[in-house]
């Protein structure tokens, strides 16, 4: 993918998948109901919104593959495949690590569980375009957890696990993917709960809770400042911040 500038990359994709389209100001996308503010620096005026998507420089530059992806998403896009027709099994480490490097824009961290979603040879016939992997079988999905921690629930104890990342791969949505990998999950460890943080500058969570989560918490926007790699340098205050992030939405799946 040419690394161009983003407002003027994704004007032209926007335009060849003859998207309609109102640029409020020289960076701000209005697409339906759908907008994307992008962001090279912190404006002196700058509020932390919820509705819109908002996309920074570094996230641009580092993963452009990952962010036409999450917005081809949201968009209607990607190329969507049925979950029904996929298995879920534990994969290790480095299978995880190199899948969520590739297609999460937060990249791989330490888990404890790992799990992937994977079409069989069996139903390649479903992929569009000339697709022609060589194995029997292709992870379309990734899904990793924290392993157990107490959970205090009134005079209760349960386990709780953290959901820590969950991305398709690039250019494909599996409806119902997260569900059945969930499912999996649930079956083989029966948690007390499931709790996990979603991305504000993405989310409001809404698909979260028509899931069955729970909203528990919204934190507040972190700073950060970017090395020389342009990876993110948490920082206590906005001083010599470089990206503010919109927080994130706790939720709890606690009724399975």
């Amino acid at each position: 993918m040419v690394r161009e500038d983003f407002v003027s990359y994704f004007s032209g994709f926007l335009n060849r998948n003859k998207i309609e389209f109102k640029l409020l100001d020289s960076s701000f996308f209005r697409i339906g109901k759908v907008e994307v503010k992008y962001f090279e620096t912190i404006p002196e005026d700058f509020r932390s919104t919820e509705k819109p998507i908002n996309l920074w420089k570094d996230q641009w530059l580092k993963h452009p593959e990952i962010v036409i992806s999450r917005l081809s998403s949201v968009l209607g896009l990607n190329q969507k495949l049925p979950a029904r027709v996929c298995k879920v099994r534990r994969i290790n480490r480095h299978v995880a690590e190199d899948f969520l490097n590739q297609n999460h824009l937060q990249q791989s961290i330490g888990a404890k569980l790992k799990y992937g979603l994977y079409l069989p040879k069996t139903y390649y016939r479903l992929l569009q375009g000339t697709f022609t992997p060589e194995s029997e079988e292709l992870l379309l999905a990734v899904m990793t957890f924290s392993g157990a921690k107490k959970y205090y629930l009134g005079d209760e104890i349960v386990q709780s696990f953290e959901l820590i990342r969950f991305a398709n791969l690039n250019g494909y949505n599996v409806v119902g993917g997260f569900s059945k990998m969930i499912r999996y999950f649930i079956k083989e460890k029966t948690p007390g709960n499931i709790m996990t943080y979603i991305d504000a500058d993405w989310s409001d969570g809404e698909n979260f809770s028509k899931l069955g989560f729970d909203l528990v918490e919204k934190t507040s926007p972190l700073y950060f400042g970017l090395d020389e790699n342009l990876n993110r340098v948490k920082l206590k205050d906005k001083a010599n911040a470089e990206v503010v992030n919109s927080g994130s939405y706790k939720y709890i799946l606690s009724e399975f």
